[in-house]
């Protein structure tokens, strides 16, 4: 459609927005192409070399230069404090992505167009209305589960959620323009009143553009944290009626616009219909009796945390991925994702789940009493038939690191323990066999030594990993003893600092702890020998418990954490930590005398040779002590609230920048993955 010499059709405007998101997922496709080949590269290095993870020729040297670049300004988060409130902004890549995509829009809006001259105003009008309804697509792109972007890009759905939200809000700021410019021409005539009274075309666009404010506003964290049920179903009914109103306003030319969303979101839904009914149909899968392949226990754990377990899973996952469940019995047309804090080496699929409200709130009150009255050590688990669909995300591995920095707030550590674990479990089966033709990884791990961080309110959650802890301790033990260089350094803070917690985390004081969580602190039972072992835990008022270990001041940056008056890792209030062993020593087979006065004799909560101490990480002198040490990129997971994971960013940054990372010094890349509560 033609709108005046030297001006380009409403058609060729459209055209130019999609040339530039083209583009965009192309490079985005490159880039996971060539971590994909990097990754391959570094393991099969391994063999000749045990410095895999640094750059050795030009490509890659000019790539680590670049990375380092690029990753000092996009993961910088500015903060941004207002008396006690603060403000996690996004980094600066995913702002500065969306200014970029304001300005596409604002250009293909206006380009070669004079807002000043009132005669084009309908033209802008027209323009605006073609590249707003041309948007449509993309935003579903980037909605949908099995997700089409993510697939060729490697960046999973949760993700492109954040920029779903934000291309919608876009397209409204489109329609605003093209309602804006229509009205202020029709106003020059005293006209407005008249369209939208007579004006069957005016008075659908207006219902279009009501039913996208609505969407925009409804999509808000207020509100979808008030109930995420009620959300999600008037969402997809919004949804539906925007893109009838739509469909009638548009002209006929542009309605494809209209159908091929329609499409990508009936593929979505039926590949993920295909699936949900392979992984959760016993017909499947052999071994499985009854009408459900999946059946899940539920165990409460405190006061507002349930485990939620499914033995011999149908279906396989990698670390750090997560499972959509639904138990409709319980909590009736809800399903939440949980990250899976086990691996596939467990034969079970185990998830964490920090009761709130709706399901998760039904699921540990039916755990609480399916437990409650049972004097036995073990108590027989009542199985429910559960729903499971996924598994989804999608992380760079991070094997082929030198060293990891995980760090994890609360439940956090249902994403970084299990992570932690393959790493271990990689180096255990670094021998592998590997085939020629293969187009599998080489088996093994290039990193080298690891620093685990856990952030907890009180010391009785350490009892959700408690096992697998000790179990990463005795196997690296046994690869050391091998002759391994291998290093695992772990270290659990008790804080009740919101910031590096979750602000409604478990609370001694919230109400009675569950009576089969009280015997599982006194008791523990090994699942394979069915041995018992003592495991003596504090059960002192909840101020006793602030007295010990409540304190959240950072000392030095040299330091990793405060001195405590007592020690969270004994029962005994009085004891008093001592500063905490260097980690640059690789012999980490510290016994409890090095952290308590020699006098004391304590019961631990977990293997001495994991440091429990009581106040705040210093997460910048953590990452900084792990870079001096790196011998090739290293990587720095976190998982929890926006406050840890915004300071854990910024502590990268400013490490990279002080070390001249890539620039000359010989100090090696820093990589982060961020994970932080609530994406949905």
């Amino acid at each position: 459609m033609s709108m005046g010499v030297g001006v380009p059709g409403l058609f060729h405007m459209q055209n130019v927005f999609w040339a530039f998101i083209g583009t965009a997922i192309g490079v985005a496709t490159l880039v996971n192409l060539f971590n994909q080949i990097l990754y391959r590269q570094r393991l099969a290095a391994l063999r000749t070399t045990p410095l895999a993870a640094k750059p050795r020729n030009f490509v890659f040297q000019a790539q680590a230069t670049a990375a380092a670049v690029i990753r000092e300004y996009s993961y910088y988060s500015i903060p941004v404090a207002f008396r006690k409130w603060r403000i996690h902004l996004p980094p600066m890549g995913l702002i500065t992505m969306m200014v970029g995509y304001i300005l596409l829009i604002t250009v293909a809006c206006l380009y070669r167009l004079d807002p000043d001259d009132f005669l084009q105003w309908e033209d802008i009008g027209y323009r605006s209305g073609f590249i707003a309804v041309c948007q449509i697509p993309l935003i579903v792109l980037l909605s949908g589960k099995r997700n089409i972007i993510g697939f060729f890009t490697g960046v999973s759905y949760e993700r492109l959620n954040w920029l779903h939200r934000w291309t919608a809000r876009a397209l409204l700021f489109t329609v605003l323009i093209h309602m804006g410019y229509w009205m202020t021409s029709w106003a020059k005539y005293d006209y407005i009143l008249v369209k939208i009274k007579t004006d069957a075309i005016t008075q659908k666009g207006l219902a279009a553009g009501s039913v996208l404010a609505w969407l925009v506003l409804s999509s808000m964290t207020p509100f979808r944290g008030w109930s995420y049920e009620f959300f999600v179903i008037q969402h997809l009914i919004s949804w539906l009626g925007f893109l009838a109103a739509a469909y009638l306003h548009v002209n006929r030319e542009d309605r494809m616009w209209i159908w091929m969303p329609l499409g990508f979101w009936a593929f979505d839904r039926v590949v993920r219909a295909g699936y949900l009914f392979y992984n959760n149909l016993a017909l499947f899968h052999r071994g499985s009796s009854g009408i459900l392949a999946c059946r899940a226990s539920f165990e409460p754990l405190d006061e507002s945390h349930t485990r939620i377990t499914i033995a011999n899973p149908p279906v396989s996952w990698t670390a750090g991925q997560h499972m959509f469940v639904a138990c409709h019995p319980l909590a009736p047309l809800a399903s939440h994702p949980f990250t899976i804090a086990s691996i596939p080496e467990d034969g079970k699929m185990e998830f964490i789940v920090r009761a709130k409200k709706g399901a998760t709130k039904k699921f540990f009150s039916y755990a609480n009493r399916a437990f409650s009255g049972l004097p036995t050590v073990s108590p027989r688990k009542e199985d429910r038939g559960v729903l499971i669909e996924g598994p989804y995300a999608s992380v760079r591995p991070f094997r082929q690191f030198d060293s990891v920095v995980f760090v994890a707030g609360s439940t956090g550590a249902t994403f970084t323990v299990p992570l932690l674990r393959d790493i271990v479990h990689n180096w255990k089966n670094a021998e592998g066999p590997k085939s020629k033709v293969s187009l599998k990884p080489a088996p093994g791990a290039v990193t080298r030594h690891i620093r685990f961080i856990w952030c907890l309110k009180y010391r009785t959650s350490i009892s959700w990993f408690r096992a697998q802890l000790d179990r990463v301790i005795s196997d690296l033990e046994a690869l050391r003893n091998q002759g391994r260089d291998v290093n695992v350094d772990i270290t659990i803070y008790i804080t009740c600092d919101d910031e590096l917690t979750s602000p409604k985390s478990s609370n001694a004081g919230d109400g009675p702890r569950p009576q089969a969580a009280l015997q599982r602190d006194s008791e523990d039972v090994d699942e394979k020998t069915g041995k018992t072992s003592t495991l003596q835990v504090v059960r002192s008022r909840p101020s006793s418990i602030q007295e010990c270990c409540c304190c959240n001041t950072i000392v030095e940056e040299d330091d990793d954490a405060v001195r405590p008056p007592c020690s969270c890792s004994t029962t005994d209030k009085n004891a008093t930590i001592n500063k905490r062993p260097s980690s640059s020593s690789h012999e980490r087979v510290s016994s409890s005398s090095s952290l308590l006065h020699a006098s004391e004799k304590p019961s631990l909560l977990v293997d001495s040779r994991i440091h429990i101490l009581s106040g705040r990480p210093n997460i910048k002198g953590i990452v900084r002590k792990t870079a001096e040490q790196a011998l090739g990129e290293m990587a720095i997971v976190v998982c929890g609230p926006k406050g840890m994971v915004q300071a854990t960013r910024n502590a990268a940054v400013a490490v990279s920048d002080e070390r001249a990372v890539h620039k000359g010094t010989g100090a090696q890349g820093i990589y982060v993955h961020a994970e932080a509560f609530g994406y949905a």
